[in-house]
């Protein structure tokens, strides 16, 4: 097994550590003797120093959970079942205990918060909800838009910023129809002023942070082709590179194509070391690309921290 701890959970690391072992014993996926992940192994993977991470399988060895043998590593320990299963009935009651605690903090009864966790579970209301997804450019809010329909379910319209502008009668109407605007932070002052007449929340969607350092590496490790759904937004693209100090050097490494030129595409991707592929391009441009070009694998655009954000204003929006 592998510990994968959330560093903004309010539980400590330990009681995470903790948890996980423990539902881990009481399903079977570990058992007595079994090997864990070394201290650095468990270090690495989440990004908190060793010394952090011995003290975790300290206490778990003081606590009889596991067994510690120098120079070795960190084993599980025999536990007897009928001690497993009162501690993992003990985890959960505690669990279920906090979750009501924070609960009546914000002042949300029992009865309300099993209902809102079983809005949470179920999601069956966000099919009916539109969002209207504005941003300056055909590929990032196709991006954008394709992103929050698949992972939230929800009804997604994108509309270009220029629309805004002087809205036409189809605009005016997906604007009307909309429960919730969103945009980036770059555009978030400009379409709270062209939409205040219409009297709905604006939230802001931020880029996934690793999205960006991403793309400059690859062009610092040598050339990167950009294959999009539509070029016109790259120049603006790398200006904003160069403006946040990425040297013009490496941002002249990056070019791009559209991806509804498979020979293009072809001709472009035999000069390039790296390839990133739109995830709104078509997927047949793929078997276009030489097998010497290494494939930069993004798991989302859109941060998950803005994703959550607008899943919990839809989902919670009627308590406000």
């Amino acid at each position: 097994m592998q510990f994968l701890f959330d560093k903004t959970h309010k539980d400590s690391l330990f009681e995470q550590a903790f948890l996980q072992l423990l539902t881990a014993l009481h399903m079977g996926k570990v058992g007595a003797g079994d090997r864990l992940p070394s201290v650095r192994q468990m270090a690495l993977r989440n990004h908190i120093n060793h010394k952090t991470a011995f003290s975790i399988y300290q206490r778990l060895h003081q606590e009889g959970y596991i067994t510690l043998r120098r120079g070795s590593g960190a084993y599980v320990s025999d536990i007897d079942h009928a001690d497993l299963e009162q501690a993992y009935c003990l985890s959960l009651f505690k669990l279920i205990k906090s979750n009501f605690a924070e609960a009546d903090r914000l002042r949300i009864s029992p009865r309300d918060f099993t209902k809102l966790s079983l809005s949470y579970l179920n999601k069956s209301q966000l099919k009916s909800v539109r969002v209207a997804v504005i941003e300056c450019n055909d590929e990032q809010i196709g991006v954008f838009a394709a992103e929050i329909s698949k992972k939230l379910g929800v009804v997604v319209s994108p509309l270009l910023l220029s629309r805004l502008e002087e809205p036409d009668r189809a605009t005016h109407r997906i604007l009307s129809r909309a429960d919730l605007f969103t945009t980036t932070h770059f555009h978030f002052k400009q379409v709270k002023f062209l939409l205040q007449d219409y009297h709905k929340k604006l939230l802001q969607l931020r880029l996934n942070p690793n999205f960006v350092p991403s793309i400059v590496e690859a062009a610092r490790q040598g050339t990167l082709l950009m294959i999009v759904s539509n070029v016109n937004y790259v120049p603006a693209f790398s200006q904003s590179l160069v403006n946040v100090g990425t040297p013009r050097s490496v941002v002249e490494r990056i070019s791009a194509v559209d991806d509804s030129n498979f020979e293009q595409v072809r001709a472009h991707a035999l000069h390039a070391d790296t390839v990133y592929v739109s995830p709104i391009c078509d997927p047949r441009v793929k078997k276009f690309l030489p097998s010497h070009c290494q494939e930069l694998k993004m798991d989302s655009t859109l941060s998950d921290e803005s994703l959550e954000r607008l899943e919990a204003f839809l989902l919670f929006r009627s308590r406000l």
